[in-house]
């Protein structure tokens, strides 16, 4: 393979330089006369958008029932992130709008107009640039600010549409839980109304509890009372005896006189009239006792039959309040969601969601055609081919030249 010196290369550019210079003349004046005379400038106008979410729910919470949570839910704003904003702008109601608006029926479609929008987001903001290239100024930027519009339009349009018909549906059953609560209210009279309530047998049991706990502190007095009668009794059993025993001591033997005998005598009589007293006394005591337990046994039934009743009276009664609360909490939760969307309703959501903080006015400078860019890219697209000519037409007179010179060799 013959090897080709540097030398050589750059002899062969210096021979044909004529040819790179022409090409690359002719390059450049035919960029200049497209780029000055033949290409229309373009021009640029974009409009800003700024999305917030700071509205991304009707309300705040207020509570925290599973009511008030589902009422939350159901007419919770969608979370609309930079990029969910960005492919709604696109979309064919605000295209068809905007052609509309501007009576662009002629010149554009839904697809071609959504080709010739540019959507750019910024990094770490809330920002969307829309922006469009056309050679009328004026046009483009009628169309980027009417597309900006329209979609706010749209946008707040959808949210209202949304937030009617979750009105709707809270309003019809508004009265659905009003009906349950007049309902549950009827039946909470009807119990409280019924004789012998759960607070009519509670004051009883008390009265009861009360009147049992006085019978025993009665019967216990009785028990003490018992015992003291019955310890005096042993005591005046216990002198009788002794007294008798000595009034026989006495009778046998005869240097005792009689005074002593009389007077134990009499001690006798007096101990054995006491004793029988202390016992009709004993004996009432008792009677009074067996009475009092029989009582208290008759009335700890009655407790435990007002107990077992006013259980399954309160717990009637708790199960009937506990409807009405809870009906009254659910009513409450949803008037109060009602008016809330009544309010929302007729206001701007979408408006305050996405707002135009710069608008888009017409440009006096064009954008391209870049003449100077297109003048030094022909310059360095012309230097290239007029090399490659020049390199190409070298090689082929060489080539000739070889193959003429083989011939005659052969001759």
């Amino acid at each position: 393979m013959e090897e080709i010196s540097l030398r050589e290369l750059i002899e062969i550019l210096i021979k044909r330089k004529n040819i790179i210079i022409y090409i690359t003349l002719f390059a450049m004046l035919a960029s200049g006369v497209v780029s000055f005379f033949i290409l229309d400038p373009v021009y640029e106008a974009s409009v800003l958008l700024m999305a917030s979410s700071d509205n991304q729910q009707v309300s705040a919470p207020v509570g925290n029932g599973n009511v008030e949570k589902m009422l939350d839910n159901i007419s919770q704003y969608p979370d609309m992130d930079i990029e969910t904003y960005r492919q709604q702008i696109k979309r064919p109601g605000v295209m068809n709008k905007t052609i509309e608006d501007l009576n662009l029926q002629d010149e554009y479609t839904i697809e071609t107009l959504a080709d010739k929008i540019i959507l750019e987001t910024s990094k770490d903001t809330k920002l969307i640039t829309i922006k469009m290239k056309s050679k009328d100024p004026e046009e483009a930027a009628n169309i980027v600010n009417k597309v900006g519009e329209n979609f706010i339009s749209v946008a707040t349009s959808k949210e209202k549409e949304r937030i009617t018909k979750t009105s709707e549906y809270v309003k019809s059953q508004l009265q659905i839980e009003r009906d349950k609560y007049d309902e549950y209210l009827l039946e909470q009279k009807k119990i409280l109304s019924e004789p012998r309530g759960a607070a009519e047998v509670e004051l009883e049991l008390e009265a009861k509890l009360e009147q049992i706990t006085s019978f025993k502190t009665q019967l216990n007095e009785l028990e003490v009372k018992k015992k003291s009668l019955e310890e005096a009794i042993s005591m005046l059993s216990t002198i009788g005896s002794t007294n008798t025993t000595r009034v026989k001591a006495n009778s046998t033997n005869s240097s005792n006189d009689n005074e002593t005998s009389s007077y134990l005598n009499s001690m006798n009589i007096v101990s054995g009239d006491s004793g029988k007293l202390l016992k009709v006394e004993l004996a009432e005591v008792e009677g009074m006792a067996n009475s009092i337990r029989d009582k208290v046994k008759e009335m700890q039934t009655n407790i435990e039959e007002l107990q077992i009743e006013l259980q399954e009276k309160g717990y009637k009664e708790s199960i009937v309040n506990q409807k009405v609360d809870i009906a009254k909490q659910t009513y409450e939760a949803f008037v109060k969601k009602y008016e809330e969307l009544r309010v929302t309703e007729s206001s701007k959501i979408g408006e305050a969601s996405i707002t135009i903080i710069s608008k888009a006015h017409p440009s006096s400078r064009p954008i391209g055609p870049r003449k100077a860019l297109n003048v030094a890219i022909s310059l360095v697209l012309g230097g290239m081919i007029g090399v490659f000519l020049a390199f190409f037409i070298e090689y082929w007179e060489t080539s000739e030249k070889e193959k003429f010179k083989n011939a005659v060799l052969d001759e």
